[in-house]
């Protein structure tokens, strides 16, 4: 048995496949490529979004940074100021109650030194009748 080639059968096996070949083209393949391509963008895309937002959120950590670092440094200031307009307060008052005490203190001093000065001058005008009343009590010893 031996087993020549038919041509006819040959054909129709070669058209049966290109026909099978060109629906499988246009049902299978081509949308299968199209649902390919059609995934590839997508996939692009959501990338692309995602890079995106990688790139917005690292902008905004940025600004919350600064914006923090900024905060921080007005809040160390404003302290700064108010400790250093706290002293110069405290340091006005200290001065003015030491001024008045200096005052109260010259005040003192001078009472004290007119009040020396009429005390002497009572004793030296109560000296003669001391000294008289001390005669006397002499003389009669």
């Amino acid at each position: 048995m031996e087993i020549m080639p038919n041509v006819q059968v040959m054909l129709v096996v070669f058209v049966v496949f290109m026909a099978t070949m060109f629906l499988l083209n246009k049902f299978v393949f081509q949308p299968l490529f199209t649902f390919m391509d059609l995934r590839e963008q997508k996939v692009t895309n959501d990338l692309q979004l995602a890079t995106k937002e990688d790139n917005e959120l690292q902008r905004i950590e940025n600004e919350i940074h600064t914006i923090l670092s900024d905060a921080k440094s007005q809040a160390f200031a404003a302290k700064e100021q108010q400790i250093e307009d706290a002293k110069k307060a405290a340091n006005a008052k200290i001065e003015r109650i030491q001024n008045e005490n200096k005052e109260k203190m010259e005040a003192f001093i001078a009472k004290l030194q007119d009040n020396r000065d009429s005390m002497k001058n009572e004793l030296r005008a109560s000296l003669g009748d001391v000294e008289s009343l001390l005669v006397a009590k002499i003389k009669n010893i």
